[in-house]
């Protein structure tokens, strides 16, 4: 049966569905907040230009440091937001539950990148939580997806956020720009998390909110080991035969893709043009209405005309 997306206009996030920004760059500086608040300086972090502005990343601003050696000090990165998230200031960051967080990273190899989560803020005895995951795209802007989930010595009270740049060997200087840290929602049927639905069990139509993502990283905590991560799988075990629908409008995504028409054939998928534009690869027998001209990379991500490769435009892959 041909499945057909239903495009609604694109419209603000709720408050479920947004992403706490722990760091963006362009109306933050690096001391901006108080005299303790921005960078440690591991890394010997500046705020500078963003040299890529065409690909996933149009910010004006992004923070900028050099790994010169493998030294701890020499290619890591350290954000201490518990310095001006706390309770005395009536922002203390909590996470509720949200175990997802983000950066765009720019660098020249691909190699992993490792954060750790560090010094809660409520008084509990402090952790060092760590989760790695691949970067991969040479040179260019990429988002990296790092899933804390399977950490279980966290609490919803971090205060640092620390990054190692490059796990292994720095062979000689390179530059590492960062920028947008965030904490990513939960996905969410309903206004329930979809970690508390229980399978089979969602009726009717379902309007998706927060985050819904797929992928993999690595816990790092002692022995390294793979998580696999897969939201859209996730739902479509939540879905009974029943269910006629599912919303997925405002939703933050990656790697979107059609789970659900399988589990329930013919079920209505409604999606904003974001989504639509995302799986483009993804579904072979998609009608959408993306914008016309558009240039879309093989991630679903709208980029310039500049630059080499294989992109997507009005539906029909092409190489330049």
């Amino acid at each position: 049966m041909k499945k057909v997306f239903l495009l609604v206009a694109l419209f603000a996030a709720t408050a479920s569905n947004a992403q706490t920004v722990l760091w963006d760059g362009e109306d933050e500086a690096i001391t901006s907040r108080n005299e303790f608040a921005g960078w440690w300086d591991r890394g010997n972090p500046t705020l500078v230009d963003n040299p890529e502005k065409d690909g996933i990343n149009p910010s004006d601003k992004c923070l900028k440091m050099t790994m010169t050696g493998n030294d701890f000090g020499q290619k890591h990165l350290a954000l201490p937001f518990r310095d001006w998230r706390n309770e005395e200031s009536g922002n203390q960051l909590n996470l509720q539950g949200n175990r997802r967080f983000s950066l765009m990273i720019k660098k020249a190899a691909n190699e992993n990148v490792l954060v750790e989560l560090s010094d809660p803020t409520n008084g509990a005895d402090n952790y060092w939580q760590k989760t790695a995951a691949w970067y991969g795209s040479e040179g260019r802007w990429q988002k990296v997806v790092l899933d804390f989930s399977t950490n279980d010595g966290m609490n919803d009270f971090p205060g640092v956020f620390a990054i190692t740049c490059q796990t292994g060997d720095v062979n000689e200087p390179q530059d590492v720009y960062v920028d947008n840290i965030v904490v990513e929602p939960v996905p969410m049927a309903n206004g329930v998390a979809l970690k508390d639905i229980a399978d089979g069990s969602l009726t009717g139509d379902v309007v998706v909110s927060g985050s819904m993502m797929r992928g993999d990283c690595q816990n790092a905590n002692g022995d390294w080991f793979r998580v696999d991560y897969d939201d859209f799988a996730l739902l479509a075990q939540k879905l009974s035969a029943s269910a006629t629908s599912v919303n997925l409008c405002g939703v933050i995504l990656k790697d979107p893709y059609d789970a659900f028409s399988e589990k329930v054939p013919g079920i209505k998928i409604y999606a904003d043009e974001q989504f639509a534009d995302n799986v483009l690869v993804g579904i072979k027998s998609l009608t959408v209405s993306a914008s016309a001209g558009a240039i879309y990379n093989l991630s679903g991500q709208r980029v310039s005309k500049s630059g080499k490769g294989v992109f997507i435009q009005n539906g029909k892959k092409f190489i330049k």
